[in-house]
């Protein structure tokens, strides 16, 4: 089981001129392993939980963060959480390559990672990296694939999770 209060996620959005930074908390999940391999698992997201860590000014950090929980991009208030469903895993030089699904907004896309996993008796410490394609979750919002002559509005199509996973048996 992850323990939700001892992991951590945390995201980057690249623009044109910048980047911005945060976090998002998971609510639940679960990993399933056979002889050290991890073979599926969920975890779930609260998207309600988005902080944004660079922006320090109370009026700008609270306009952005009303931003992204929008329609423009995660819809909070209708999807309330994004789910990974691990549905695959070989290991390899002692990293897992993670496949599944990523639902974010009731819309749901396959995904691949690396992750590594360290498993110490009854506990498990896991780190790793998720690139996202937001337009894949109808996030069109400043992307160049949709709008033009955007110049220094554009914003990335992709953003970062970065995550440490803690579980315990």
């Amino acid at each position: 089981m992850i323990q939700p209060e001892s992991s951590t996620v945390n995201w980057t959005g690249k623009k044109i001129l910048g980047l911005h930074t945060g976090t998002i908390n998971i609510q639940s999940g679960y990993l399933s392993f056979e002889n050290d391999a991890i073979t599926g698992g969920e975890i779930v997201v609260d998207m309600t939980s988005i902080i944004i860590t660079d922006i320090k000014d109370p009026k700008i950090n609270k306009d952005f963060l009303d931003h992204l929980n929008h329609d423009d991009f995660f819809s909070t208030d209708q999807f309330k959480t994004a789910k990974l469903s691990i549905t695959h895993a070989e290991k390899a030089d002692g990293k897992h390559k993670i496949s599944g699904h990523l639902t974010i907004k009731d819309i749901t896309n396959p995904i691949s990672f690396i992750t590594s996993v360290e498993i110490f008796t009854d506990f498990l410490h896991a780190l790793g990296e998720i690139v996202i394609d937001r337009t894949t979750y109808h996030m069109k919002y400043g992307s160049g694939k949709f709008l033009s002559n955007l110049g220094d509005q554009l914003i990335h199509d992709d953003f970062i999770l970065q995550f440490k996973l803690i579980g315990q048996k």
